[in-house]
């Protein structure tokens, strides 16, 4: 039986939510199908009068939430959840609309929304160490932050603003979202659902134009930023937020690398290698973005590589079969474009595809391998964050480590292989916040997530998640009769 939905929640409308109720403004803005390349539904800017209000309306709300306990919050998160699993078939297709995911993908990921809150609602509270000494007790506490601002992505919409919503709540936090304005509308819905179940301006929403993000990392009554984007923009808001010391959490772009060690098994890995490399149609910071062979193996493997990506099916959400959508927006569409011009201009082999995009009435393009480009080609030393991967070759294990350590990035990593002491060694020795051992990458709430290097500062998912939407108060009560020294 499905969950009974509480009120009606037009999916045709959006708007901006602020201290509990819908908010409008005079200057809209809108997403676009990147199947259709048509404009999507209008949604209001933030006006500056609007982020003065949601910021009051979230301290004000903050004030009384830190007071709840843990299994308060946990409840209400649980009611949460019953309110989204009212929604997944019309979240699905708001999904659709403003990504162009394959229908089976959009459909999986709002359902991962439902398992994501579950972990929350299991959780068990965090808790500090405590000391019993000769002549004190000391109690470290975990306390909320204050009022969070969540910066978010357009690749994974509703899935990545849930995963900031979720621990700030928890934690005893407000939190204010800001969406991209690529993709605003699951996002927006999802805050008016949960404005179901949480008090007013506990969570809130504000879309707006290139303004907002700024204005929001500046303001001084906003305590935390958590930011998902690119490792550019990702600086520009850690050294904005220095000025008023907020805490940040910044998850920034990668060039993750994929090590096929000369022992695998080419037939189960190559169809992990090729999901790693094109799942969302690559649009992921910790696809497999620069995948290296052992020149033992490399011919057999690239052969079945590219057999494997041939068969992903490439168009519109709703067709039967398809595993790649189009790539999001046009600005970034122009950009893989480069990718394959550069490829092209300097002479690099094409394993599968060519230098030419062909114009669609979408962002659409075909999945394409170039074939061993040197390590100082732009497919190599960039980040694509489309359907173009470089697999090259490498003779020595070392070799293979050092190379996929030359980088700046360090978000993260796969490897795969039969022997088990080889892989660990390998998994340990690369510098990434996160390591697959004969999987496909793929993060959930269990395990920490961040990066290393440029790839970002801060972790999210997993306990550490949690606490980074806490401060640590250190407790010290001394005994009777006993003297405070400094030892």
């Amino acid at each position: 039986m499905a969950p009974s939905k509480l009120e009606t929640i037009d999916f045709t409308t959006f708007s901006n939510i602020v201290a509990g109720s819908p908010r409008s403004s005079k200057q809209k803005y809108h997403g676009i199908d990147p199947t259709t390349k048509q404009p999507n539904w209008d949604v209001p800017v933030a006006t500056p009068e609007d982020i003065e209000d949601a910021v009051a309306a979230a301290n004000k709300a903050h004030a009384e939430w830190k007071t709840t306990t843990w299994e308060y919050r946990t409840e209400r998160i649980a009611r949460f959840k019953d309110a989204m699993e009212a929604y997944q078939e019309e979240m699905t297709d708001l999904l659709l609309k403003e990504t162009g995911k394959p229908r089976q993908f959009g459909a999986a990921e709002v359902k991962g929304v439902s398992q994501f809150i579950q972990w929350h609602v299991d959780m068990k509270e965090p808790k500090g160490e405590t000391y019993d000494l000769e002549d004190r007790t000391i109690v470290n506490k975990f306390v909320p932050l204050g009022v969070a601002a969540a910066i978010c992505p357009w690749n994974f919409p509703l899935l990545l603003s849930l995963g900031k919503v979720l621990p700030a709540v928890q934690m005893g936090n407000a939190i204010i979202v800001k969406p991209s304005p690529f993709t605003p509308y699951t996002a927006l819905k999802m805050v008016e659902i949960a404005n179901q179940v949480f008090p007013p301006g506990l969570v809130q929403a504000l879309g707006g134009d290139d303004k907002l993000g700024p204005a929001l990392v500046d303001h001084p009554d906003i305590h935390k930023i958590s930011f998902t984007g690119s490792i550019a923009t990702g600086k520009k808001v850690m050294a904005a937020a220095a000025k008023t010391v907020k805490r940040v959490t910044l998850e920034m772009g990668g060039n993750d690398p994929s090590i096929v060690l000369p022992d695998a098994d080419i037939a189960k890995t190559a169809p992990m290698v090729a999901m790693g490399a094109f799942f969302n149609t690559s649009q992921v910071c910790i696809a497999s973005k620069r995948i290296y062979v052992h020149s033992s193996i490399y011919d057999a493997f690239l052969e079945a590589l590219v057999n494997v990506a041939k068969s992903l099916k490439v168009g519109p959400s709703n067709d039967d079969g398809v595993m790649l959508g189009p790539i999001q927006n046009s600005m970034q569409y122009e950009k893989v474009k480069t990718f394959f011009r550069d490829t092209k201009d300097h002479g690099y082999k094409f394993a599968l595809g060519s230098g030419d995009v062909p114009e669609t009435n979408g962002f659409f393009i075909n999945p394409t391998i170039v074939d061993n480009p040197p390590d100082d080609s732009l497919i190599v030393q960039e980040e694509p964050f489309g359907p173009i991967v470089p697999v090259q070759k490498y003779d020595d294990v070392d070799e293979v480590i050092r190379r996929a350590n030359n980088s700046r990035a360090g978000l993260g990593a796969t490897v795969f292989g039969k022997d088990a002491q080889k892989l660990q060694e390998v998994a340990d020795k690369l510098e990434a916040g996160s390591v697959w051992i004969n999987s496909y990458p793929a993060a959930g709430p269990q395990a920490q997530f961040g990066g290393v290097k440029e790839s970002g500062i801060g972790t999210e998912f997993g306990t550490l998640g949690i606490l980074a939407y806490a401060n640590v108060k250190a407790i010290t009560t001394m005994k009777d009769g006993a003297t405070p020294s400094r030892g």
